[in-house]
């Protein structure tokens, strides 16, 4: 028990920087970038508790930790998803999709880590390992899709188009964030709405 102390550690301090990151760095993705920071964290801990010798007992330990550094995961891509999607229906929906796949990812990962398979666990190692790089190029995917979008509605608000104008929406700043009055509207719907990356 008290070698696993550190992996709860690892945990609080990841999901606190994965919650301070994209506030501190000013960037167009600072959110993506902190999110696919943090996956590299559980990634190399599992591909070091892959491949590391027995021989060496304590990088085994600390893979350990690493690789069980995912609760920052859960709330980053909780955060991207709170905050790009919009109307109280879709939210709602969105949300508990979210969290149906989250709960069947817990139920169904455990029956790669086998006592077959112990001590290495490598149908687990390649498990975790994969899903990390689906999430990674999920993230890459996904900013590409709502960068491109975000694009395209600037580009209408500087044609003229007053529905993609943020300004027209009352808010400051030039971007709309939080809940607005109108807040039934979909992403889709408010052309004003501007996805965060």
């Amino acid at each position: 028990m008290l070698v696993g102390l550190p992996g709860g550690i690892i945990n609080i301090f990841t999901t606190w920087f994965g919650a301070f990151a994209p506030r501190l760095i000013k960037g167009k993705y600072s959110r993506t970038c902190t999110a696919l920071f943090l996956c590299c964290i559980p990634l190399l801990g599992s591909i070091l508790l892959a491949t590391l010798p027995a021989s060496k007992p304590w990088g085994i330990v600390a893979s350990t930790w690493m690789a069980t550094a995912v609760t920052c995961l859960l709330s980053s891509c909780s955060a991207l998803m709170a905050s790009n999607v919009k109307g109280n229906t879709k939210k709602s929906s969105t949300t508990t999709i979210f969290f149906v796949a989250y709960c069947v990812g817990c139920i169904i990962s455990p029956q790669a880590w086998t006592e077959s398979s112990a001590p290495r666990y490598l149908e687990g190692c390649i498990l975790s390992i994969a899903s990390l790089i689906f999430l990674m190029i999920t993230l890459i995917i996904y900013a590409f899709m709502l960068n491109k979008e975000n694009k395209f509605r600037d580009k209408k608000a500087v044609e003229g188009m007053v529905d993609y104008m943020v300004e027209t929406q009352g808010h400051a700043g030039g971007i709309q964030s939080g809940v607005a009055i109108d807040s039934d509207l979909t992403d889709r719907q408010d052309k004003a709405f501007r996805y965060i990356l």
